[in-house]
């Protein structure tokens, strides 16, 4: 039984898990590696870039994290009980924060009125959380930060293949959705990961729109270009476009993560101090990072991502 993004097909690969894990080394993806074994239970070992992360047991809805030494060991009750997708970098974060997370409840839903209730319940907590949602059509994750839905953070395998659009409650009538309330794990680092990501994200969007009052879109969009010119070569999955950043990448670790932000934090301050001047640089810089959500600055701060430590 297939228990993560269903709807994807496997890789046409000798069905072996050394044979995948091969493959995903060799072509650098993200992707998983799902052996199924027993009634019920799975193990799942998670890929980031080519690179094995993590691995888990599933059995029903629960989860437990086991070495990669003790993947290798799960027997094969034959060669089809191996399975092996590649995924979208989103894909792969959103099912580790999954995995590393508590199911708090589960609900279903069949028709718009009890979804919407259930949104606007969120959106009033202003709350952190993660929903997975499975139906015969579709299965996927969906981050709500602060109460807001993160269409950054959103993923759905269907027929069709992945698609970061949420699902039409409509489709819920023929195929009810049954959703996973995931309460987020504050020491864990892939949460402490998603916190540092939304926090620099929007640091840096805040950044870039101060940056185009001062100078005009087109400089802008020059050092925008450069920015982009800087992260081709370490194949971070981040795009500037204008006053925004797009971050679909899987960092595995927070110390990547962090490593990532860094670099781009550097860059923009060494280009804004030579347009505009390093007090000029450093005012923008402190007063952006005033206005990020408390929880977020501290994570920033945390890791001496400062905007003392950007400008000259």
């Amino acid at each position: 039984m297939k228990k993560i993004f269903s709807q994807i097909d496997d890789l046409p690969i000798d069905s072996s898990a050394v044979s995948a894990e091969l493959f995903l080394r060799g072509i650098r993806s993200t992707g998983l590696i799902e052996k199924q074994f027993l009634d019920g239970q799975s193990a799942v070992l998670l890929f980031a870039g080519g690179k094995p992360t993590v691995a888990y047991i599933l059995d029903n809805d629960q989860r437990r994290p086991m070495s990669l030494v003790e993947f290798s060991a799960v027997p094969q009750d034959s060669l089809s009980s191996v399975r092996v997708i590649k995924i979208p970098d989103v894909a792969g974060r959103l099912a580790m924060l999954a995995f590393e997370s508590m199911v708090k409840h589960t609900f279903t839903v069949t028709d718009e009125s009890v979804w919407g209730r259930q949104v606007d319940q969120w959106k009033s907590e202003q709350w952190n959380g993660l929903i997975e949602i499975r139906s015969e059509t579709m299965h996927g994750f969906a981050l709500f930060w602060h109460g807001e839905f993160q269409r950054s953070d959103t993923i759905f395998s269907t027929s069709q293949g992945f698609t970061t659009n949420f699902p039409d409650i409509a489709c819920a009538t023929d195929s009810p959705w049954t959703i996973f309330v995931y309460s987020l794990p504050a020491s864990e680092q892939v949460y402490q990961s998603a916190v540092l990501r939304h926090g620099a994200t929007r640091w840096m969007c805040m950044i870039l729109a101060r940056y185009q009052e001062m100078v005009g879109r087109k400089l802008l969009l020059t050092m925008d270009r450069e920015l982009n010119r800087q992260i081709q070569p370490w194949n971070w999955n981040i795009t500037l476009d204008e006053t925004n950043m797009l971050d679909a990448h899987f960092f595995a670790y927070l110390s990547d993560a962090e490593h990532a932000y860094r670099a781009l934090f550097m860059s923009i301050g060494a280009q804004m101090n030579v347009v505009l001047g390093s007090n000029l640089t450093q005012r923008i810089l402190s007063e952006t990072f005033e206005q990020i959500h408390p929880e977020e600055r501290a994570s920033l701060q945390s890791l001496r991502l400062i905007p003392a430590a950007f400008s000259e």
